[in-house]
């Protein structure tokens, strides 16, 4: 059994529900145990983007202001911070975090901004980590390095790319804005990219992680989904059973999710839900049987037996191929895709009222940013009809 997930059903981001939620999720599994008096905690939450709460794409601050709490009466000190898409400085993550709801959150806690702060340290770092896979030298947000401890606190959402983003994927927010693309560029292929995220844990390690799955993401994930009540908060303190425990609660499983795969091939994490250990709420009352995913994603590495086992995988790569297509009537032209395509695949043609995107599929990469950072949501994951087929039957 890997380690131990504690759930907890949460109704709402009601005050005193949250309260109770998370208080019992932590509880179960001792998971604030190593914060001792005098320590600096660094929150590293999910704000991808500027996004009111109520849009379900970023930690809600109703679950980090309890957070906060239970560790100010630890007598810690908090720092709370991320790397959105976009320049790390101090005048765009300030938009951030108003919109975001962590201003306001941190003014109500602590006007003084002594104990619990939003971070301002926009420095970035060098880092070498020869245990990698994928990235053996990278470069962070030099915030970390001023925190006795990381606890990650994730949203649950539907990612194009990855098939869900949560507690793994949500390390990746430790890589400076923009320099994001130049990863997706060096790792375009799945496999490659997951591991980044899998690296990304095994160096920073934090201590405890949270996930926000009160109001969750569906379909067009991470930012331009629609909100999904699952009404649950979970924790562990490893962050590979818990996205593997995230999966089972929105219908996927192990193939269905990059990150898993990455992870059980490292013998990280597990491949099935057995393996887990999960206490508290059961799985079984709040699992969500319809809730639609950004992609078809059946498996991470397609590969098979024999000639007609690589025969029929190929076939099924080709069937499960997906691309990133613009919605012509949702979009308004803000050019957010043509600035955030790490391959230069995107141009911007006559049409609309200020121009449309065009992506030249020969280098499209299909890392899917354009999709992630648009605004309105009118860049879709579009699968061929042969995959549109193959997804009815696996959700019928």
């Amino acid at each position: 059994m890997y380690e131990k997930v504690s759930i907890e059903k949460c109704p709402s981001y009601d005050a005193e529900a949250v309260k109770s939620s998370l208080d019992k999720v932590l509880d179960s599994i001792g998971g604030l145990d190593f914060v001792k008096p005098g320590m600096k905690i660094g929150i590293k939450a999910n704000l991808v983007a500027a996004m009111d709460p109520d849009k379900s794409a970023t930690t809600h601050p109703m679950v980090l202001r309890r957070l906060c709490e239970l560790l100010l009466e630890r007598k810690a000190t908090v720092v709370i911070g991320d790397s959105p898409g976009g320049i790390y400085t101090e005048g765009f993550l300030k938009g951030v975090y108003r919109t975001c709801g962590l201003e306001k959150l941190v003014k109500e806690l602590d006007p003084s901004g002594v104990k619990v702060s939003l971070n301002q340290d926009f420095s970035v770092k060098n880092a070498e980590f020869m245990d990698a896979v994928s990235i053996k030298t990278f470069i962070y947000t030099g915030w970390l390095d001023s925190v006795d401890a990381i606890i990650n606190v994730s949203k649950l959402k539907t990612h194009a790319m990855m098939g869900m983003s949560c507690a793994v994927k949500n390390m990746f927010g430790t890589i400076p804005g923009t320099t994001k693309p130049e990863y997706h560029m060096r790792f375009p292929e799945e496999k490659a990219f997951a591991n980044i995220m899998v690296d990304l844990n095994e160096f920073f390690k934090p201590a405890l992680y949270v996930v926000d799955a009160i109001d969750g993401m569906e379909g067009n994930g991470p930012t331009a989904g629609e909100k999904r009540h699952i009404g649950a908060v979970l924790a562990s303190k490893k962050p590979y059973a818990l996205d593997m425990a995230c999966a089972e609660l929105i219908g996927m499983g192990y193939a269905d999710v990059g990150t898993l795969v990455a992870a059980g091939e490292r013998k990280l994490g597990p491949k099935d839900i057995s393996e887990v250990e999960v206490v508290g709420s059961a799985l079984s009352d709040l699992k969500i049987s319809d809730f639609k995913r950004a992609t078809i994603h059946q498996s991470i590495t397609f590969e098979g037996k024999g000639i007609f086992g690589k025969i029929e995988s190929v076939a099924l790569k080709i069937a499960l191929t997906t691309k990133p297509l613009v919605k012509k009537d949702e979009c308004i032209g803000c050019k957010k895709c043509f600035e955030t395509c790490p391959a230069k695949a995107i141009t911007m043609v006559e049409g609309g009222k200020n121009g449309l995107p065009q992506i030249d599929r020969s280098k499209c990469i299909k890392c899917f940013c354009c999709q992630e950072f648009c605004p309105k949501g009118a860049m879709k994951v579009h699968y061929n009809l042969l995959g549109k087929l193959v997804n009815k039957v696996n959700h019928s």
